[in-house]
C-alpha cells in the first residue's frame, strides 16, 4: 500500500514493491514488469513517478528495457 503522506518518497515505495515482486518470483527472469501506464493505474501515481521507478530498478540491474517492447526482469548473472 502506498502512503502518499509518508516521509519516504512515493517512487521509492513503488520500487520497493516491485523489487519484492521480483524477489518472490511474481515477476520472473526475462518476463515483463508492468508498463508505466499500468504502474500509473495500479498505484495511482504520475507517469513521471513511474518513469523514476523503472529507471531506479534499471540502474540497480534488476530490469532491462527493450525499446518499443517494455521492461523485463534481468536474468541471474551468468545465465
Amino acid at each position: 500500500m502506498i502512503e502518499f503522506a509518508a516521509d519516504r518518497p512515493v517512487w521509492k515505495q513503488v520500487a520497493d514493491i516491485l523489487r519484492a515482486r521480483i524477489g518472490n518470483g511474481t515477476y520472473r527472469p526475462r518476463q515483463p514488469i508492468p508498463s508505466e501506464t499500468q504502474l500509473v493505474g495500479e498505484f495511482g501515481i504520475a507517469r513521471g513517478t513511474a518513469r523514476k521507478v523503472v529507471a531506479a530498478l534499471r540502474d540497480e540491474g534488476l530490469i532491462y528495457t527493450v525499446p518499443q517492447m517494455g521492461s523485463f526482469v534481468s536474468p541471474p548473472e551468468g545465465e
